[in-house]
């Protein structure tokens, strides 16, 4: 019997060695990623000090770097899948120096996914604006634990020193996020918009005074009193809170709340449905201004059996973007919109959540509040967690 147990005690060990695993380490590989300005830069100008994060797709670790004197960030990365975006701000002196407008500006950049195999240096093309006026201040989009969403909203702020008149200003939402890659996500010079909604007005009847906001309401009602809303709800859109709503008269099913005004369906990719749903897992959200908005042209979703048309809105005529996800697992290459108008993404990390995203405070001039806006909504974003239209002090 001793002898047995010695024979399957010595047999059980050679089996282990035998099924030792050996394990190789990986070796990491040299990459460098150089930095280039927009073609309307000052010739001879280099980024450097350009803010960088580098997460790997796979590990989820990132690396927050900034560009040397020659634009340069040199790395060694482990081969894998990798996002990576870049961001800067320049003041209205550094601005004028660099495209000839004295006016504060900002660069970004956003690649996804970048396959690192070997040593490789990568070529990366910035993307420049200057600041806008307008910006998406909150949007509340996820709705209530109850599965109540009809609550949204949207506010837009006057960032800037100067009233602006918000008539004929258009509101447009992508198709719903999600986990799948949107078809349109290479089309760099168009937003491809699910539903469009305009203020109406003939130009001088809407105005914004600076630091002063405007509310859109999905529907225009106190949603915690209200016996059409829902208890849980966190806010007040009625009169005096909202100034206009998304009425949807095509199906009978949305109730027109009389003393909200309502703005103009101006393109729907569908009627179906009961209300105006930019999706309580987020979407790629746009203000803009221009003419002929009739006159655009629509396109079905590439790589896709859908014959569903989506209005296609250049993105020279985009004022402000705003690209929110379901949650922090969805990777740059599932974004709405594209880099040029938004370098990156946010989210309030789960539907029904309650929450909102808002922009954040960069500083208070002469009693206005000056919100951050460098075109990066990873960046400039934070989560609300009671959403609060006009209260940010």
């Amino acid at each position: 019997m001793k002898y047995i147990k010695a024979v399957l005690l010595i047999c059980s060990i050679s089996l282990l060695a035998s099924c030792r695993k050996d394990f190789t380490e990986i070796e990491s590989v040299a990459v460098v990623f150089q930095l280039r300005f927009p073609d309307n830069f000052s010739e001879g100008s280099i980024p450097h000090d350009i803010g960088i994060q580098i997460r790997n797709n796979i590990t989820g670790e990132l690396k927050m770097v900034s560009s040397d004197q020659e634009g340069k960030i040199a790395l060694d990365l482990i081969p894998g899948t990798y996002s990576f975006t870049a961001s800067h701000t320049y003041t209205a002196e550094e601005s004028d120096n660099l495209i000839g407008h004295a006016e504060e500006s900002f660069v970004n950049a956003s690649l996804t996914p970048i396959v690192i195999t070997e040593a490789t240096q990568i070529e990366v093309k910035l993307n420049g604006s200057r600041a806008g006026g307008l910006v998406i201040r909150e949007f509340y989009y996820s709705g209530v634990p109850t599965s109540y969403f009809y609550d949204c909203f949207v506010e837009i702020y006057n960032n800037s020193n100067a009233t602006i008149y918000m008539d004929s200003l258009y509101m447009g939402n992508t198709k719903s996020a999600s986990s799948a890659a949107y078809g349109f996500i290479n089309e760099v010079d168009s937003v491809y918009l699910a539903q469009v909604w305009m203020i109406p007005g003939s130009g001088q009847e809407r105005s914004l005074a600076p630091g002063q906001s405007l509310i859109i309401a999905m529907d225009g009602i106190n949603h915690k009193t209200d016996p059409n809303g829902n208890p849980n709800s966190p806010v007040n859109l009625g009169p005096g809170i909202a100034d206009f709503e998304t009425y949807w008269p095509y199906t009978n099913r949305d109730t027109d709340a009389p003393d909200v005004p309502n703005l103009i369906h101006a393109y729907a990719s569908t009627t179906a449905g009961f209300d105006w749903l930019p999706g309580v897992g987020g979407t790629g959200l746009v203000l803009f201004k221009l003419n002929g908005f009739d006159d655009l042209p629509v396109s079905k979703e590439p790589g896709t059996s859908s014959t569903t048309q989506y209005k296609a809105v250049p993105t020279s005529a985009v004022i402000d973007a705003l690209d929110v996800v379901s949650n922090s697992n969805i990777t740059a290459d599932k974004k709405r919109l594209p880099v040029t108008v938004d370098a990156g993404m946010t989210t309030v990390g789960a539907s029904y959540s309650g929450k909102s995203v808002r922009r954040k405070i960069k500083n208070v001039i002469n009693g206005q509040t000056i919100f951050q806006d460098t075109n990066n909504s990873s960046a400039d974003f934070e989560i609300n967690d009671t959403p609060s239209p006009r209260k940010w002090n």
